[in-house]
């Protein structure tokens, strides 16, 4: 859906949120004077919700709401996590996708997102995994998202960062490669989503093992 589609469909929600405080008239010229910058919010909004790569301040403040709730289930338990992601799996099967391809390029790719963001911590970084239509991994500093590796696995830094977060690239190298040691170590199928759990399981075990021989007070 694009954005101006999008935007049509919510506008009648807003109005009606703000019609006690403001009169339909100024409401109709608020829309026509910033008409353009409301659909352009709206288009970051859904970059961001698809795990699309950021490139401007503004793209990476869309995302702030996101990691922040996604930072909420991340703490919940591996099986509260499962049972969200295996939701998203069902909701995919029902759009039509094949079932392997929706296990490998969808469920798989956040268990190992969610595998690296915790062995990540525990070099130092509040990484947290985004359970989006793409799934992609997000770092914080400072309350503000810094850094994002999107679905191909490039990584944006936010502008005002650029330049001061080299040995984060350095960092997710060797996370990625730890966590795929780890995965072909457990060398555990997932071609169903019964199987992708118990993977799954297993790998963020492992993964939290792996942290806390790195920093003991990382990963409880």
């Amino acid at each position: 859906m694009k954005p101006a589609e999008v935007l049509e469909r919510l506008m009648p929600r807003w109005r009606a949120r703000v019609s006690a405080r403001h009169a339909p008239a100024a409401v109709d010229g608020f829309v026509r004077r910033h008409g353009a910058a409301l659909e352009a919010l709206v288009a970051q909004v859904l970059r961001a919700r698809g795990g699309e790569r950021p490139d401007s301040a503004e793209d990476f403040a869309a995302y702030d709401p996101i990691v922040a709730r996604e930072r909420k289930r991340d703490a919940g338990t591996d099986k509260a996590v499962l049972e969200q992601l295996m939701q998203q799996v069902d909701a995919d099967f029902r759009r039509g996708y094949r079932e392997q391809l929706i296990l490998t390029n969808y469920g798989l790719e956040y268990v190992e997102t969610r595998a690296e963001a915790i062995v990540l911590r525990a070099y130092g970084w509040d990484a947290v995994p985004l359970l989006l239509v793409r799934p992609a991994l997000a770092v914080v500093a400072a309350g503000m998202t810094v850094a994002l590796r999107d679905w191909f696995g490039r990584l944006a830094i936010h502008p005002a960062r650029r330049g001061t977060l080299n040995h984060l690239h350095f960092d997710i190298e060797r996370v990625e490669a730890e966590v795929q040691d780890l995965r072909q170590a457990l060398n555990l199928p997932y071609d169903t989503k019964e199987r992708l759990a118990r993977h799954a399981q297993a790998l963020w075990k492992r993964a939290r093992a792996a942290a806390r021989q790195r920093d003991p007070r990382s990963a409880p």
